[in-house]
């Protein structure tokens, strides 16, 4: 037997003793203190979701008092904009805007539109389906006046804002207001 032989004899030794002798009793013990850790595994889990639902909470709440700043802010604009004669408004932080939506119609009652919608040309053909052609039907009442089962509704003016700032341009419309 050579001298390395001998040293990795007393090393694998040394590693034998070391080394945790393993039984039943001991077996359990390591699967009590493995539950005991997922427990607490769980518990931080537990505590981080009940912190990110308090934070959320947090974000939701102030969120909602800034929007609704900025609700009351925007409608004060726009009622300054409807104030003046102009469609535009530049200033130094922004453009203020007031933009005439369009018309649209609403089919009120499709069975007496639908008497006479065919014969003035005011549908379109789908396979195996007749709509009614919105913007035939838009322009027939807009000609006419009038047409059975349908109702027009009138373009509202939009407002919106642009902020300069940043390098970066935000714009933002608010919901059709009728003037």
């Amino acid at each position: 037997m050579t001298f390395i032989d001998e040293l990795l004899l007393e090393a694998e030794a040394k590693e034998k003793e070391d080394r945790m002798e393993m039984n039943r009793l001991k077996a359990d013990q390591i699967l009590t203190a493995l539950t005991v850790l997922e427990e607490k595994a769980n518990d931080v889990n537990k505590l981080a979701d009940d912190e990110i639902h308090l934070i959320e909470e947090y974000r939701q709440v102030e969120i909602q008092k800034l929007q609704k700043k900025m609700s009351w802010l925007e409608y004060n604009l726009e009622q300054f904009i409807r104030s003046t004669d102009e469609k535009t408004i530049n200033l130094p932080h922004g453009a203020i805007k007031r933009r005439m939506g369009r018309d649209k119609v609403e089919i009120t009652d499709m069975e007496k539109f639908m008497r006479v919608a065919s014969s003035r040309g005011l549908l379109k053909t789908i396979p195996e389906k007749q709509e009614p052609d919105l913007q035939k039907v838009l322009a027939y009442v807009k000609t006419n006046g009038f047409l059975t089962g349908v109702s027009l509704v009138p373009a509202q003016t939009k407002f919106s804002y642009i902020l300069k700032g940043n390098g970066n341009g935000k714009q933002t419309e608010t919901g059709n207001t009728a003037e």
